[in-house]
């Protein structure tokens, strides 16, 4: 079984992890930013489904590292609750932008 790096669904604030899709000009702004939201949402689900897995083989007995279980079960619960909080904050800005009077 592969160790779970906390860090790695967690970034530099103003940073975005090396290989991102960065929304840009060329590819048309929105374009990019879906690339990146669906990007996110990916790595929130392999670290779910990591969870799942850690906690399948210490029940089955495939493994028994302890801490490398609460590790993997801790990450997916912090990318999860990162994702949601982004999730939140789109929701927040959509809701604030139709609130503007043009």
């Amino acid at each position: 079984m592969n160790p779970v790096v906390a860090s790695s669904f967690v970034h530099a604030p103003g940073k975005l992890p090396v290989g991102q899709p960065t929304p840009t000009a060329k590819s048309g702004g929105s374009d990019g930013f879906a690339k990146l939201v669906d990007n996110y949402v990916q790595q929130t689900n392999e670290a779910q489904v990591a969870s799942d897995t850690a906690i399948d083989d210490l029940i089955t007995g495939k493994t028994d590292n302890i801490q490398q279980v609460v590790m993997a079960v801790t990450n997916a619960e912090m990318s999860f609750q990162l994702f949601m909080e982004i999730r939140n904050n789109l929701i927040d800005s959509y809701n604030e932008l139709m609130r503007m009077q043009f």
